[in-house]
């Protein structure tokens, strides 16, 4: 199983979703903010799944190596290549089998960019900020420890 990580708000303290619905909107000039600062389970979770992870990046090429360089993670990852979610964009570059491809977001758009590339894909939700519920989400959970013992209860590690 691969599990494809939303870099903004699964590994990162950023909440990106209202600034990337308006650039989806159409909106132009917005610079999307960024932190080097990781959340504190996300390691925690990484030690578990290391090897098997694609990082999504909603920023450029150089911002997201400029970030993963900062916080030392170092894995697969695609990035922003001028749409990014809600978009199939992000989910083409992942190339790997829809039914043994897990994506974990904490936003509604990260699901929706999930189920626009293909349906098959299971999408956690780790409620951080927003509730992702309306959009059925495979699994949801409070944060990624929760996330970690229900994906393995459901044998999706």
């Amino acid at each position: 199983m691969k599990y494809a990580v939303w870099l903004d708000g699964v590994v990162l303290d950023v909440d990106l979703t209202d600034q990337l619905y308006e650039i989806y909107k159409g909106k132009s000039g917005i610079q999307l903010k960024y932190t080097e600062k990781v959340h504190e389970d996300w390691w925690r979770f990484y030690e578990k799944v290391k090897g098997n992870v694609i990082v999504l990046s909603p920023y450029d090429k150089e911002t997201t190596e400029k970030l993963l360089s900062a916080i030392g993670l170092r894995e697969e990852f695609t990035y922003n290549k001028g749409k990014t979610k809600p978009s199939r964009e992000a989910m083409k570059d992942v190339n790997e089998d829809p039914l043994n491809l897990v994506v974990i977001g904490t936003s509604p758009l990260d699901l929706l960019s999930a189920r626009f590339f293909d349906s098959r894909i299971k999408v956690v939700c780790v409620s951080r900020y927003r509730d992702c519920s309306k959009y059925s989400p495979y699994l949801q959970e409070p944060n990624l420890d929760k996330a970690y013992e229900s994906m393995r209860r459901l044998k999706l590690i």
